[in-house]
């Protein structure tokens, strides 16, 4: 077991019903996003979470590339639930 803390990370939120995601981090733990995106989905909201990386400009092209949906700026679709 490790005694270094985790690497930070991005994470894609992705809003399917509107079209648009956002990069969201660094972060070190997604569950406060996934816990949002759970209570979207409870709204009847399409919001998911993931892919992550280690380059947001990178995770974002690649995403945007393999998905018809525009960038946002962060905490635009959801904001975590601490």
């Amino acid at each position: 077991m490790s005694d270094e803390p985790p690497a930070p990370f991005f994470l894609i939120v992705a809003d399917h019903d509107r079209g648009m995601f956002a990069v969201e981090g660094p972060m070190t733990d997604d569950r406060p996003w996934q816990s949002a995106a759970r209570a979207a989905l409870d709204d009847q909201r399409y919001i998911t979470c993931g892919p992550i990386g280690s380059d947001r400009d990178a995770l974002a092209a690649e995403y945007a590339s393999a998905h018809k949906l525009t960038g946002v700026p962060p905490e635009s679709i959801i904001r975590p639930r601490l």
